[in-house]
């Protein structure tokens, strides 16, 4: 079931220029969390101050078409570089937060498997700088500090890495990237510009939750939870292939009056056009005040 729902998620839109790196091979790696109940004993989470359970889904997005390229579902407490190892391929280029980029390991295994990545270090990482790259106007302006050759950690113990270092006005802290490339292959810019587009798997998530806002479960056993995430990903990709769109939450809702028996299929035809035309004119006007 889960190949076939992968499969059916896999459709292609247009390519995305990011200098040497193959846009069909980038990947966004991230998970995101749905509290349960504490009788779902299987899904532990928390202990330090009360007890918490949760489900967590380790999600690896196309970045190409914003859509799911392979998933996991497991107890909210396993760590998120455990399940993202399991879904490792070869040659791929991968984007993480810093939750990915703290453990040195994961690096040599990614060389290893001659994957390329551009992954978020901790701000307490300690490096040595061994050579610095000379940055852009361009790359200045856009509030990077630092691109450099760096032995990592306080004894090396990450190997010999490139970073960038940025900060921006807006930002609360600076930014400090770790990539595979070399600036002959990506460019500071360009290795920037590709972390920036890791916010996708978070409104991929923000939609998910529209679709599963689970404030109780169907069932209660791993294998309940994660038919309940199929199936409701199912109903987003058959509504998507119906308005042409992601589905969201006033189109659901529809569909659960319908399903109810509260409306009937003209209205609910009726009401799915109306909705669709909103939602496309929203879109139309960020669109044209990102432009302004």
């Amino acid at each position: 079931m889960r190949s076939l729902l992968v499969e059916s998620l896999s459709r292609q839109s247009g390519p995305f220029k990011t200098g040497r790196v193959s846009a069909d091979t980038i990947r966004i790696f991230d998970s995101t969390v749905w509290k349960v109940v504490t009788r779902m004993k299987w899904a532990e989470w928390r202990h330090q101050h009360c007890k918490q359970n949760a489900v967590r889904l380790h999600l690896k997005l196309r970045l190409t078409d914003e859509q799911a390229d392979d998933f996991l579902l497991t107890e909210g407490r396993i760590c998120e570089r455990v399940a993202m190892r399991q879904m490792f391929k070869p040659g791929e280029f991968y984007l993480g937060d810093r939750n990915y980029g703290s453990d040195f390991a994961l690096f040599d295994e990614l060389d290893t498997l001659k994957c390329g990545y551009v992954l978020r270090l901790r701000n307490e990482v300690k490096w040595e700088v061994l050579e610095t790259n000379p940055l852009s106007p361009e790359a200045l302006a856009e509030g990077v500090r630092l691109d450099a050759t760096v032995r990592l950690g306080n004894r090396g113990s990450g190997g010999i890495r490139r970073i960038i270092v940025m900060k921006r006005p807006e930002m609360k802290e600076e930014l400090v990237l770790i990539t595979s490339e070399s600036i002959d292959e990506l460019s500071t810019l360009e290795v920037t510009g590709l972390y920036h587009h890791r916010w996708k798997v978070e409104m991929f998530f923000r939609w998910l939750k529209c679709l599963v806002p689970c404030r109780h479960w169907f069932a209660e056993s791993r294998e309940g939870v994660l038919i309940q995430i199929y199936l409701c990903l199912i109903k987003g990709l058959l509504l998507a292939e119906l308005t042409g769109c992601k589905p969201n939450k006033r189109m659901m809702e529809l569909l659960q009056w319908h399903q109810m028996g509260e409306i009937s299929d003209e209205k609910l035809a009726v009401r799915l056009a109306a909705a669709l035309a909103e939602a496309k004119a929203i879109k139309a006007r960020l669109a044209a005040k990102k432009k302004s």
